[in-house]
């Protein structure tokens, strides 16, 4: 009997090789399979409220032979919500790992600034899109990531797990393989539109946030959570990279959550 299967989804700027120590530890009771870099392909352009980039993943995941538990860090928890709301029939259930869930009046106030050059300042887009996507060859990247503040927590391994999977060797220097660009221009499309999927999640669901996050209030998760009756879970010391930061804490509790799925 085959084992069930976990699609992982990815955050915005980190390919799914980061997490291949996190995904390790779901080795012994699931398959796990991710798409390596959304936003990447150009049949799926980055659009108004990632819609593409949601049927990116559901064309994905329809190459597979059974259904699908789908986890999602942050905008892949996102486009996973949106995904299984509108085909339930490729779903088994759905875990959200610190998702930005706008709603309420600061979606009203997203819309508007997402037809603005205001975005870049609101949105993670301004610093994406400045992100340094070059090193001379003898850099040591690890090190130098490790200084950066988006980094500094993580786990030793999935630093190493980054920097192999994000970072490549080209024309004798290093170059970051996940664009800035790409990074950027998904973060000025955040979904302003999560209010119009009220009810609509029909699957298993969860939604698991550090409790040190700083991508949203505690309120937009207890607000879209209860609009969706969707189970919340709170992460000790997580910050918004926690399943890259505590793997095995963070694998615990999703395995405990979706073992009856």
């Amino acid at each position: 009997m085959s084992k069930p299967v976990i699609n992982f989804v990815h955050a915005n700027g980190f390919p799914a090789g980061s997490y291949r120590t996190f995904l390790s530890l779901f080795s012994n009771d699931y398959s796990t399979i991710a798409l390596e870099q959304y936003g990447h392909d150009d049949c799926y352009p980055i659009h108004n409220n990632w819609q593409f980039l949601v049927n990116e993943l559901v064309n994905f995941i329809k190459k597979q032979d059974q259904k699908v538990i789908c986890v999602g860090h942050s905008f892949g928890g996102v486009i996973s919500f949106m995904a299984a709301c509108q085909h339930p029939e490729l779903f088994r259930g759905v875990v959200m790992l610190d998702p930005p869930v706008f709603s309420g009046p600061l979606s009203w106030f997203l819309k508007l600034a997402k037809k603005t050059p205001f975005i870049d300042k609101i949105s993670p887009a301004g610093r994406a899109k400045n992100r340094q996507k070059h090193w001379p060859s003898e850099t040591q990247l690890v090190n130098n990531f490790a200084q950066k503040k988006l980094f500094k927590n993580f786990d030793a391994r999935c630093l190493q797990d980054y920097v192999d999977s994000a970072v490549t060797l080209k024309n004798k220097r290093w170059e970051l393989m996940f664009s800035p660009d790409v990074e950027a221009d998904i973060f000025r499309h955040l979904p302003c539109n999560l209010t119009t999927y009220k009810n609509k999640l029909t699957v298993p669901s969860a939604l698991i946030y550090g409790d040190k996050t700083d991508v949203l209030p505690v309120s937009y998760f207890n607000r879209f959570a209860k609009m969706n009756n969707i189970p919340l879970t709170k992460l000790a010391n997580g910050g918004h990279m926690f399943p890259l930061e505590q793997p095995e804490a963070t694998a615990s509790i999703i395995t405990n959550i979706i073992k009856d799925w």
